[in-house]
């Protein structure tokens, strides 16, 4: 079984790819497994079962200030089902967004996968995640795992090296409309501060093998949250421009780890152009990732595409001149490997 994941910066259109890709015969969407695990998703060292669980299946303070109905209503999918089981202002995190995007059930299908996790031997976590998308092909028919997870261009490496059979699509939307959406969802505004502050002290929220989620440290910081204020860091609205560095960072990283992917394993998708030709795009997805866009699949998937106004448009010059500048080195990077793409040549970003 090789999976698939779809990369991007986070609010680059990949909660829509996810919800296409829901809808295709072949294909098990997995959304947010990897983002909502948080500082522990990609655990360097192997765990036992029980130890897995604990990433995914245990709630914890930061990632339910997070993840809940309040801060993100159109991406926490938990508790809009009758009778929940948990509270979901304190949220398992494989609960917020995954399973309620498989199933009505959630709960079931979290209990059913609670004890099978219990029973695995300790392996490496690329072993745990593929035991877990095999549970959850179980009895559903699907046979292709596509994880989509905000924000996971910043895994690109470690993902790469930890599955290298796998294929990935590239998610990229203009850098000055992703901006600004970021700097309105609360987990990039955290991230932001988190990479403008913690670099002051030597650590490097996107650093290629210790990006958050990745290193060690990652873990121990996050149990100190509690000493950050971050309420505030998430109600307060960044410097657009703060944000597009570190859009630009992100993507500079991504592509450079991308850039010497096997022409099969890779796929370059627009946002854009998906918008404004959705067949002829998720036609090419659709064979990307299982070699096949069946046509009830590409009918119904072509209606979700919607055309929506550009808030990059509506700036003062001024502003929108800086922000497009701060964009432009994850801008270049992008367009560098999509002409490689396109030309079937390897490069340097």
């Amino acid at each position: 079984m090789k999976p698939a994941f779809i990369l991007g910066s986070g609010r680059c259109g990949s909660t829509l790819v996810s919800q296409i890709l829901r809808l295709h015969p072949e294909v098990l969407s997995l959304s947010e497994v990897f983002s909502t695990a948080g500082a522990r998703a990609f655990s360097p060292r192997p765990l036992s079962g029980a130890a897995f669980w604990r990433v995914i299946g245990q709630a914890d303070r930061l990632g339910a200030a997070l993840g809940n109905p309040q801060r993100a209503p159109r991406e926490f999918l938990y508790g809009s089902q009758q009778g929940n089981r948990y509270d979901p202002f304190a949220c398992p995190p494989l609960l917020q967004v995954a399973l309620p995007h498989l199933t009505d059930r959630p709960d079931a299908l979290f209990e059913t996968l609670r004890k099978q996790a219990l029973t695995w031997p300790v392996q490496s976590i690329q072993a745990h995640y593929l035991a877990l998308f095999a549970a959850l092909k179980q009895g559903a028919g699907q046979e292709v795992p596509v994880e989509r997870s905000g924000g996971s261009l910043v895994a690109a490496r470690t993902l790469r090296r930890l599955f290298p059979d796998a294929r990935f699509v590239l998610l990229h939307r203009s850098g000055a409309e992703t901006v600004l959406s970021m700097c309105d969802y609360p987990a990039a505004r955290l991230a932001l501060y988190s990479w403008q502050h913690f670099r002051r002290i030597g650590l490097d929220f996107l650093a290629p093998d210790h990006h958050y989620g990745r290193g060690g440290i990652w873990p121990v910081l996050q149990r100190f949250s509690w000493l950050l204020p971050v309420q505030r860091i998430l109600d307060t609205a960044p410097d657009p421009v703060g944000m597009a560095r570190f859009w630009s960072e992100m993507m500079q990283r991504g592509c450079a780890a991308l850039q010497d992917l096997p022409g099969p394993q890779l796929m370059v998708l627009e946002y854009e152009e998906l918008v404004a030709h959705p067949a002829e795009n998720l036609a090419r997805l659709g064979y990307f990732l299982t070699g096949g866009a069946p046509e009830p699949w590409l009918s119904a998937a072509s209606a979700l595409p919607e055309q929506r106004p550009s808030r990059s448009a509506r700036l003062e010059p001024k502003d929108r001149a800086a922000l497009v500048a701060a964009c432009e080195p994850g801008e270049q990077a992008f367009a560098r490997l999509r002409a490689a793409r396109q030309a079937g040549l390897d490069f340097n970003v």
